[in-house]
């Protein structure tokens, strides 16, 4: 069974994070997850069943507390096994979601990445046991 990985649409330097965080995860899970944008999941969530992933097999990923993956995801009647959350693990306040006008985020480390890459490839394991 695929685990489907819904992540938010975060975006600044919480996006930076994230999309380092996708790109290393992946390198060990790819082939063991659907992954999906919250935002294509909030107008569709029949798109996670239609996969064949039930909420047992689903992690939500968060940029901040907000929580915005799972919020959707719940809106949908989906209620995710695990649930990551960006400002749990990074050790420095984060900017707000705003929109993409920078893209020079000098504070944004590999350390970052790595703690949210490790924390999607925990949840992904857990989401994988039956």
């Amino acid at each position: 069974m695929r685990v489907a990985v819904v992540i938010c649409g975060a975006n600044a330097e919480r996006a930076m994070i994230m999309e380092r965080a996708v790109e290393l995860y992946s390198k060990k899970y790819y082939d063991r997850v659907i992954q999906f944008s919250a935002c294509t999941v909030a107008p569709s969530p029949m798109i996670l069943e239609m996969s064949g992933v039930t909420g047992q097999h689903t992690v939500a990923v968060n940029g901040c507390r907000n929580r915005c993956a799972d919020l959707i995801l719940n809106r949908g009647g989906v209620e995710p096994r695990v649930s990551v959350v960006m400002d749990d693990l990074i050790d420095r306040p984060l900017g707000k979601c705003e929109s993409c006008t920078r893209f020079i985020f000098p504070d944004v480390t590999e350390e970052e990445a790595m703690k949210m890459a490790k924390a999607m490839g925990q949840a992904v394991e857990e989401a994988s046991k039956d």
